[in-house]
């Protein structure tokens, strides 16, 4: 159930008509509901009030001595003081020419008389929450648009500074520190998914010792294009140092088996077109930050690389079980 942003004791409704049986009418059913009211007899003491003291919305009379209700509302949409306000237009007109009118004129809706309490109940109610998503969205979008600019700010700092592998080009350790702990904040602040991978290269030292450190660099530097290949722009792709790469992957949505297959995969098509005496692999850990847990961005390293080991080791543990049951196989 959708709930209102704002309670029914802090919404102020003006309502607007020149009989006086349809004002307190009005009046009866929605402060029974625990509505505030204000009241204004004609269009001229509408305009003052809603200047002075915008509403949250406007229940407007369409026939009125002097101004009608149409050229009220006109002025109230041409002021920035009153635009927003939401209208419903009530009329014992009841024609669809009159309806169509009313919604040129900027009116939201539209209500006949004779009045059914439960019709106007609902759609001041419908009005009120379309109005108050609406101004929560703005409010959304601006704190995006702050959060984008502060992105901005940690990014143009981090060129300033020395926060990238040499070997690499991705961040080095100290680049990831800073970048992801402000994107981690973000992701806490707006209650976003976010997750971090941690991933480590086998056999590094192997091959190494047994191909030279060139060919070790360069199966490092094969390991982060294959990194930058299978994660977004968005994610903070990191070496830490050695055979240790760490990804941070804001807006995750909770779904973090979604990355293993699109990186298996880019590593199986490298080692087919590759001619290294030997298959590039990874093992890899993955933990999220939920949403309602503060946690460290260290702690979450910590645990992403104690599930990156847990997978090395499951992976050892298949292999040492294969070469058994191939050696119980030979003649």
């Amino acid at each position: 159930m959708v709930n209102l942003l704002k309670t029914a004791a802090e919404t102020n409704i003006l309502i607007v008509d020149d009989t006086p049986d349809n004002l307190r009418l009005l009046t009866k059913i929605l402060e029974s509901h625990g509505y505030i009211t204000r009241k204004s007899l004609n269009g001229r003491m509408a305009l003052q009030s809603a200047y002075r003291h915008p509403p949250d919305i406007i229940l407007l009379d369409i026939n009125m001595p002097e101004m009608n209700g149409y050229e009220v509302c006109q002025q109230l949409k041409a002021s920035k003081t009153t635009d927003h306000i939401p209208i419903i237009f009530i009329s014992a007109l009841n024609q669809i020419t009159d309806k169509i009118q009313a919604f040129e004129m900027g009116g939201q809706d539209y209500i006949a008389k004779p009045f059914q309490e439960l019709e106007v109940l609902m759609r001041v109610k419908n009005q009120l929450l379309i109005r108050q998503q609406y101004e929560q969205l703005l409010i959304q979008n601006q704190r995006l648009e702050y959060e984008i600019q502060e992105r901005l700010k940690a990014e143009a700092e981090i060129r300033k500074l020395s926060l990238t592998d040499d070997l690499t080009g991705l961040y080095n350790r100290r680049g990831f520190l800073w970048l992801a702990s402000q994107q981690l904040k973000i992701a806490q602040r707006t209650q976003m998914f976010c997750c971090i991978l941690f991933a480590d290269l086998d056999g590094l030292k192997k091959i190494n010792d047994s191909l030279g450190h060139e060919i070790g660099d360069r199966v490092i530097v094969d390991t982060a294009k294959l990194l930058k290949k299978s994660f977004r722009d968005s994610d903070i792709i990191a070496r830490l140092g050695g055979d240790e790469f760490v990804i941070f992957i804001p807006s995750c949505f909770n779904n973090i088996d979604e990355f293993y297959p699109r990186l298996q995969a880019n590593i199986d098509q490298f080692n087919q077109e590759t001619n290294y005496p030997f298959q590039l692999s990874l093992s890899v850990g993955i933990t999220e930050c939920t949403l309602n847990e503060e946690v460290s961005l260290e702690q979450l390293i910590e645990e992403a690389d104690r599930l990156m080991y847990e997978n090395k080791r499951a992976k050892y543990s298949r292999s040492q079980d294969s070469g058994v049951r191939n050696k119980n196989l030979a003649p």
